[in-house]
């Protein structure tokens, strides 16, 4: 059976018998066996542990090489034996007599006390192996966690956009339209003269700005609350026919309150020019 990207179906029998997590150790998985393990352990917490098992007596088996022939023999011997318990009774039979074997071969290496203590370092290093594998499956699982909520807000607020799209695209008759006269004297903190109702649905607002000579190539605008806080910013922006600029905006981005909209001219090579200072007041929908 293989997967449906070309590797082999790994289940835990198929795994004992040809002694995957042994050779994907030791790197000789060909490709196709290499996908479906890889497929299946990352999914499978026995698996996990068997491989973290395995790695780590690799390392220490590394470790080891600078130690006697006789311990390093004996060493893999206990490593042969800690393996035993998880192994099918056919495997555990054929591993106990090659064990039986290397004993008898080297009689007297291993003695009691040092049998003992390299199996205390043994268990020392499933359990670590154990606590690690815990460890990073709670990460993943926080992460994973985090990212359902990120996607789940992000849908939110795909939905609230397209009611709010809808409500915009849809035919508007009397559409709010204020004209608004720049600020003379440098006159400001003054009560705004120009006032706007909200319209009942959400829908367009136009603005009228009338701007006085001379003109520019183009013009930038940002539209503040009574805070300073940026509402809204346009640049590139041009004078029509009645030079005057005329800017719609969706009524969501205004609340009750008092607004300033500040107008600059913009000349290629030249710092902006302060070409307008427009205040005025928005009201509840009527």
């Amino acid at each position: 059976m293989t997967t449906g990207n070309g590797g082999i179906a790994m289940d835990h029998t198929y795994i004992e018998e040809h002694q995957v997590v042994d050779r994907y150790v030791m790197g000789k998985l060909p490709p196709e066996e290499l996908e479906g393990f890889e497929e299946h352990y990352l999914s499978c917490p026995e698996c996990l542990d068997r491989l973290d098992l395995a790695e780590s007596l690799e390392r220490g088996f590394k470790r080891a090489a600078g130690q006697d022939a006789a311990r390093l023999a004996a060493t893999r011997q206990l490593a042969v034996v800690a393996w035993l318990h998880r192994l099918s009774r056919s495997r555990q039979a054929a591993a106990l007599l090659v064990a039986l074997f290397v004993v008898l071969a080297v009689p007297g290496v291993l003695s009691y006390r040092e049998l003992a203590s390299t199996r205390a370092a043994l268990e020392r290093e499933r359990l670590a192996a154990s606590s690690r594998t815990t460890a990073e499956a709670e990460r993943l699982r926080a992460e994973l966690d985090a990212s359902h909520q990120d996607l789940a807000r992000e849908r939110e607020a795909r939905s609230r956009a397209a009611e709010q799209l809808a409500q915009v695209l849809r035919p508007q008759a009397n559409v709010p339209i204020l004209f608004l006269n720049a600020e003379r004297g440098g006159a400001s903190g003054g009560e705004p003269t120009f006032r706007l109702h909200l319209p009942a649905e959400a829908g367009w607002v136009v603005f009228a700005l009338a701007i006085d000579p001379p003109h520019s190539l183009g013009y930038r605008a940002v539209l503040k609350d009574a805070r300073g806080r940026e509402v809204w910013s346009g640049a590139d922006l041009r004078l029509n026919e009645q030079e005057s600029l005329s800017l719609s905006l969706p009524s969501t981005l205004l609340a009750p309150g008092d607004y300033t909209l500040a107008v600059e001219g913009l000349a290629p090579g030249r710092r902006p020019v302060p070409a307008g200072r427009f205040t005025f007041r928005v009201l509840p929908a009527a």
